[in-house]
C-alpha cells in the first residue's frame, strides 16, 4: 500500500457507462476471532461504493480489486461527516442552553439544525463528490508491490 493512500480490497459488481460499483466487505475488529458465532459484537457489512471514471478501465463483474483514497480526501469527508455535524451540535446546544431555552426545543432545533446541514451537503453532493474520489486498481498490484 502507498504512503498517503487508504485502500480497501472489493469486488466489482457492475459495471456502468462512467464507471463501476464495487462491493466492499466491512468487518468490526472481531470478525476474524475464532469465538465470534458465540459472540453477538461481531458484524460484517457490505457497502456498494460508485467509482467513477472518465477513461474506461478493463475490470469486469468479479474481479478484485482495491479501492483507494488520498489520506487527505478521507480527513476531508471525516471532516464533512462528523467533525462539523459534532460542532453544530455542541454549539446550537450551549447557545441555546445559554438563553434558556427548554431541553425539548433546544433538542429539536439542534435536529433541525443537523437535518438542514445534511440537506445542504446532498444538495452539494457534486462538487463534493469531484473532490473526494475514489480510485481503482487490480488487487494483485497491491499486493506484488
Amino acid at each position: 500500500m502507498q504512503k498517503g493512500v487508504i485502500g480497501h480490497e472489493g469486488v466489482v459488481s457492475a459495471v456502468m457507462e462512467d464507471g463501476y460499483k464495487v462491493t466492499i466487505t466491512s468487518r468490526s475488529a472481531c470478525a476474524a476471532c475464532h469465538a465470534r458465532g458465540l459472540c453477538s459484537a461481531s458484524e460484517m457489512e457490505n457497502k456498494v461504493i460508485e467509482v467513477k471514471h472518465k477513461s474506461p478501465l478493463s475490470f469486469k463483474v468479479g474481479d478484485k480489486v482495491s479501492v483507494n483514497m488520498s489520506e487527505a480526501a478521507g480527513m476531508k469527508a471525516v471532516w464533512i461527516v462528523y467533525a462539523i455535524p459534532a460542532i453544530i451540535l455542541v454549539t446550537f446546544l450551549l447557545y441555546l442552553q445559554s438563553l434558556g431555552i427548554s431541553e425539548l426545543v433546544t433538542g429539536l432545533a439542534i435536529l433541525g439544525a443537523i437535518a438542514v446541514y445534511f440537506v445542504i451537503l446532498y444538495l452539494f453532493r457534486g462538487k463534493i463528490g469531484r473532490r473526494i474520489r475514489f480510485d481503482l486498481s487490480p488487487l494483485d498490484e497491491i499486493t506484488n508491490n
